[in-house]
């Protein structure tokens, strides 16, 4: 027999069908790509933390949070692997007794070296270096400062505060260059919030100077990176300023500040205004009525009594309405309460009880001092 072979013919495959696999497989990479987690990675090789734990930290606006770490080898190098942030974020790197603060956005790679002053440098995106080595001019001036304090009887008191103020001032210098050369930047944050040893803030809000460069820098963050953490510390610390800056907080005996109007119900909660009464001395009291002890009562009743040229204000911020009207009722002065706790937020309160002192002219003269015995 002859087999003769006779080809099959194969149907040509459809164009539409060929689309759909190749969709298939294009969407199938995309998928694939998304699920890798892009990585920052934080390296470095620092001889002092030879065999010793290096520490990143996340900073927000709150405390440092420890997130990361790792063992420095013999050399001390070091390697930090954590998910990349989705938003531009602060860190600090810890090795030894070495610091530095760095920001981080779309870098992947950020890698630290030492110095020929010991210093740490970083090669990464041009932000984080910026922020790195402002963090190193303030550790170089805590450095100075200490050492100035240790000094002690060897050189005058004066003599160090001068050298202290002209140490600040160098560091200010560096630090005003780098913000009004970009105040979106992550270092000028960085700058307007750095504080030196000792609690030294290099930076005076009640300072007009100061105080337009934190309203450009919180502003401008604000357009650019609207609702982030760092942007709302800006901002809430430009309204902590403004609002000392209307009731003249932190001003002994200024003839310039006056106090801003309340008016809160009493015990039959008919609601009275703090300017009524500015034709008197007056004391603005913030302090829970129902939490005072019955001496203290007593001795600003009989104080109450005795100066008919004084009147008292007393905010209350009591969420038991019925409970307050009962004990105010008991009181000659003017007894309010706050229940939302708003002026609070007027006077920029940190802690209760907290006093502020106003003469008849209604000007600001003495916050938090003993109001028992004072001649206004």
């Amino acid at each position: 027999y002859i087999i003769k072979y006779v080809p099959i013919k194969q149907k040509p495959m459809k164009i539409t069908t060929i689309f759909k696999i190749f969709t298939f497989v294009f969407l199938t990479l995309i998928y694939v790509s998304c699920q890798k987690e892009r990585t920052l990675t934080v390296s470095g090789e620092i001889p002092a933390a030879a065999g010793k734990m290096v520490y990143v930290d996340s900073i927000t606006s709150s405390s440092p949070v420890c997130t990361d770490s790792a063992m420095a080898d013999e050399n001390g190098h070091f390697v930090l692997k954590r998910n990349a942030v989705k938003r531009m974020s602060f860190f600090r790197l810890r090795a030894d007794s070495l610091y530095a603060f760095f920001c981080a956005d779309s870098t992947e790679n950020i890698d630290f070296k030492v110095g020929l002053r010991g210093e740490l440098l970083l090669d990464g995106d041009e932000y984080a270096s910026h922020v790195c080595n402002l963090s190193q001019h303030v550790r170089a001036t805590n450095r100075y400062i200490r050492t100035l304090m240790q000094m002690g009887a060897k050189c005058p008191p004066q003599e160090i505060k001068q050298l202290i103020y002209a140490r600040v001032m160098k560091y200010r210098e560096m630090a005003d260059s780098l913000v009004k050369a970009n105040p979106v930047s992550p270092v000028s944050y960085y700058a307007l919030n750095a504080k030196l040893i000792y609690n030294i803030e290099p930076y005076d809000f009640n300072d007009e100077e100061d105080y337009r460069l934190l309203a450009i820098v919180a502003n401008r963050w604000d357009m650019v990176r609207p609702n982030n953490v760092y942007s709302n510390h800006l901002l809430a610390k430009l309204a902590s300023r403004e609002a000392n800056k209307r009731v003249g907080d932190g001003l002994l005996f200024s003839e310039k500040a006056t106090f801003v109007d309340l008016n809160l119900p009493n015990a039959k909660h008919n609601k009275v205004s703090l300017n009524s009464i500015k034709d008197k001395n007056v004391i603005l009291l913030f302090w829970n009525l129902r939490k005072m002890d019955h001496e203290v009562l007593e001795r600003i009743k009989s104080y109450y009594i005795s100066n008919p040229d004084v009147e008292i204000y007393h905010v209350s911020f009591d969420k038991d309405v019925d409970a307050f009207d009962k004990v105010a009722a008991h009181y000659p002065w003017i007894c309010v309460n706050d229940v939302e706790g708003k002026s609070a937020v007027t006077y920029n309160l940190e802690v209760t009880p907290s006093v502020f002192l106003f003469n008849k002219t209604g000007n600001f003269v003495g916050k938090n001092i003993p109001f028992i015995g004072y001649k206004f």
